[in-house]
């Protein structure tokens, strides 16, 4: 039994070493390939660091994320990074797939605050509202959802803000998960003045949660209101053709012959 597992060992040891030796002959193969292609069409290749994963907004950068990769000079973006030490401390902006190139816009210092601040835009805020299950649209809230506000006091329901968008679900800035889930706080992104409203709204009355379908950008209010407000056409009346006046006559009989006189007035 010993003898057979030291084998077993032996051999598994000696197919893992001709794998490697394998992969490693094909990728510098591919490398040499690349480069006499280069070469031929007269292009410089540079190196740059592009993500060998998928990864999340607010992600910190790590080696195991990136690996580097020899492009056509010419496909080079502007800000693309080529060291490994320019994303040491970094996280992901937004939505990175693999084989994309990083760059410098697409990164930002963990140092700059928590990971939900880094996905602010500029001049936007985070305003947290609670909700229930009914006010959170029965769990289908997803971050990056759009939704738009409902504002009701009294017997009185209006919309007061529209086409926000959804950052967090509770403590869950992004999930891969399709399905329902009860959340007891909605983070949105907005503007200074739209905070002022949706705080406002949350604390004198009741609000509501209305899912918005991603693709649908323009209402149909303010396409209604937009053509209210153009300037209606004025039709000019077609002037009616004035009636000629009558012409009187006076007929003339000369024995059989009898013939009309015009008479002038």
């Amino acid at each position: 039994m010993k003898t057979r597992t030291v084998m077993l060992l032996f051999l598994s040891v000696i197919f893992g070493l001709g794998a490697a030796w394998m992969a490693n002959n094909w990728l510098e193969q591919q490398s040499a390939a690349s480069t006499r292609q280069a070469e031929r069409s007269g292009s410089e290749l540079v190196q740059v660091v592009v993500a060998s994963v998928d990864l999340a907004p607010g992600v910190q950068i790590d080696p195991i994320h990136v690996q580097f990769k020899q492009i056509d000079a010419r496909l080079v973006p502007p800000g693309a990074i080529s060291t490994l030490a320019d994303t040491q401390g970094m996280v992901t902006r937004n939505n990175l797939y693999k084989g994309d190139v990083l760059r410098k816009e697409r990164l930002t210092p963990i140092g700059q605050g928590s990971t939900l601040s880094v996905l602010l835009e500029p001049g936007m805020r985070a305003v947290t509202v609670r909700v229930n299950d009914v006010i959170g649209v029965a769990g289908f809230l997803l971050p990056g959802n759009r939704v738009d506000i409902l504002f009701t006091e009294g017997e009185m329901t209006r919309t007061v803000l529209k086409n926000l968008k959804v950052l967090a679900v509770d403590q869950t800035q992004h999930t891969d998960e399709n399905r329902p889930k009860l959340v007891r706080a909605v983070t949105l992104e907005v503007d200074p003045e739209q905070a002022e409203k949706l705080v406002n709204a949350s604390s004198n009355g009741r609000i509501q949660l209305a899912l918005r379908n991603p693709n649908d950008e323009q209402d149909l209010n303010d396409i209604v209101a937009a053509l209210s407000q153009e300037p209606a056409r004025s039709v000019a009346a077609e002037p009616r053709p004035r009636a000629r006046p009558r012409q009187l006559s006076v007929d003339l009989i000369k024995g059989t012959n009898q013939q009309q006189v015009p008479v002038k007035s």
